[in-house]
């Protein structure tokens, strides 16, 4: 550790924290920590042996004047929740205390080699981006590690690249060859996948897919990704970088949260039967969506679990494992109810987790085979190392006594992991999957929207003068503080037809977000005002008590 005044820029007069995915602020205010977090990022390399760890810059769905850090673990995904609170002790300490910071967490972490380290930088497209991650890397070079710049990259791309390269010592022996730890090996195992379900012969049947890439890096990504996979997979790329602001007015976050079509397709196409999807600005987040008619149609993170859910049900039983693997969708308390009542149908066990995707991998990596989704279009399939085993026995056993049926589903089982990312939702790759299945099906999106009918829903938000004095169940579908609040939670939802509302604390401001379902949109727009009017009461409502769920 170099000694004496640590070079670098001066920390803001702000407390910045690290979140669900990192840090995210205003891009001016995060110089020295991105600076910092280089060498945190040496720290995590030097803990884990030398491991590859990564760092991408991005502030994901967020504005264009925004910008941020999101820390790769050496296995490829979320940073181990017990470095957050490193990370953010190193990104507030003094200026003054910088050394001494850093040498306390070597200690407690336990790292005995001071030297060594190797961090893998890459950036979104937001026009400060380049400069942040040239702060990182001087950080990274501070400490005398080794940090290697990938440039423009899409956030899942940079979590594979760390996985491969890590290999089996940090991902497993099922991960996969060295040589797909790039940006061009990225490309290569998705399109060989994606060729094991889908011919340039049903692609010309079902028409281009028309994609809003949020004027982001997923666009210039999938242009790539299209080349390599050629006529299996016509593309019609819309809201591409220089088309507008980052996901302003486009991308999955305004297509979800908003509920409504993005730039470009406001208004019903020519073509009847077009097919779309939305990303948002670092392609980590998916959802579909279409024209029915004069109406405009949504399918978000909890219709692709369904799909995702039914496919694994049809291949696996007709595989028949002995013994079975285990199975599970996990799911956030923001699902509409109309999905976990759909899976529970196939016969598959629906977890709930706390809110944010570290969270829902966690419970997810519990079972054998699991498909998890938050509603925004987060997710991704998950095998395990003992499934992949069993899959790839019984395909040679299927192959030996010539059972088509079965080596046919053996082989499109280990086609979907490959074809899905590993370590973190994936856009492309959850793009890709879905429309293998779609393709394998013949169906269209009417014909995968119509499995169920989701609940109306709404969401909003209410400011409280803190936050913190409401508590939740781990799930966070139960209040367990302002004690009162929840029997009359209770109350009120029993009032309406299939009506579930819940309330919880947002993570990064003095607010209460507020959910609710009905039978009706109006009826679950009542129940969402008078959730937001009794949590003003009992829970220390700021301003003028709600009228209305704007």
């Amino acid at each position: 550790m170099k000694r004496g005044r640590l070079v670098g820029p001066p920390k803001p007069a702000v407390h910045l924290a690290y979140g669900t995915a990192g840090f995210r602020a205003k891009a001016e205010l995060l110089d020295s920590t991105f600076f910092r977090m280089g060498m945190l990022a040496v720290l995590r390399s030097r803990a884990r042996g030398g491991l590859a760890v990564g760092l991408m810059v991005t502030a994901s769905h967020n504005a264009e004047c925004d910008n941020g850090i999101k820390l790769i673990d050496t296995d490829g995904g979320m940073l181990d929740q017990r470095w957050e609170p490193m990370a953010t002790a190193l990104a507030n300490a003094p200026d003054g205390e910088l050394t001494d910071t850093l040498d306390t967490l070597v200690k407690d972490a336990g790292i005995a080699s001071s030297s060594g380290g190797r961090v893998l930088v890459a950036r979104d497209t937001r026009s400060h981006s380049e400069r942040l991650a040239q702060l990182a890397l001087e950080g990274i070079a501070h400490l005398d590690a080794r940090g290697e710049d990938f440039g423009l990259l899409t956030t899942p791309q940079l979590h594979h690249i760390v996985r491969h390269t890590n290999g089996a010592s940090a991902a497993g022996p099922h991960v996969g060859p060295a040589a797909w730890a790039s940006e061009a090996g990225y490309c290569d195992m998705l399109a060989d996948a994606y060729g094991k379900f889908v011919t340039s012969d049903v692609a010309c049947t079902r028409g281009a897919l028309w994609v809003d890439a949020a004027c982001g890096i997923g666009a210039p990504q999938l242009a790539t990704l299209q080349r390599r996979i050629g006529s299996s997979l016509p593309l019609t790329i819309a809201n591409a970088v220089g088309d507008g602001a980052l996901n302003e007015g486009c991308g999955a976050e305004y297509v979800q949260k908003g509920r409504k079509p993005p730039r470009g397709l406001e208004s019903p196409p020519s073509e009847r039967l077009l097919r779309a999807c939305s990303i948002d600005g670092d392609a980590d987040r998916i959802v579909f969506h279409y024209w029915r008619g004069a109406e405009w149609r949504l399918l978000d993170g909890d219709k692709i679990a369904a799909l995702f859910a039914l496919f694994l049900c049809e291949e696996l039983s007709t595989l028949a494992l002995k013994p079975a693997l285990s199975m599970a969708v996990v799911q956030t308390a923001y699902a509409n109810g109309a999905s976990g009542r759909y899976i529970g149908s196939l016969g598959v066990p629906v977890r709930l987790a706390k809110t944010g995707v570290k969270f829902v991998h966690h419970v997810a990596i519990g079972f054998d085979v699991s498909v998890y989704f938050e509603a925004n279009g987060h997710g991704t399939m998950l095998f395990s190392d003992a499934a992949v085993d069993a899959i790839l026995a019984a395909q040679k056993a299927a192959n030996e006594s010539a059972d088509v049926a079965k080596a046919a589903a053996a082989s499109r089982l280990l086609a979907g992991r490959q074809l899905i990312n590993q370590a973190i939702g994936d856009a492309l790759s959850d793009m890709l999957l879905v429309e293998a299945i779609l393709s394998m099906k013949g169906w269209d999106l009417a014909v995968w929207d119509a499995l169920y009918e989701d609940l109306p829903s709404r969401q909003t938000k209410l400011a409280v003068a803190d936050r913190t004095a409401i508590t939740t169940t781990d799930d966070e579908t139960q209040t367990t503080a302002p004690a009162e609040l929840q029997p009359e939670l209770d109350r009120l939802a029993a009032r309406f037809e299939s009506g579930r509302c819940f309330v919880r604390p947002s993570g990064t401001e003095d607010v209460v977000r507020v959910y609710a379902e009905a039978s009706t949109q109006a009826k679950a727009d009542e129940l969402a005002l008078l959730v937001a009017q009794l949590t003003w009461k009992l829970a220390g409502g700021v301003g003028d008590m709600p009228t209305s769920i704007a």
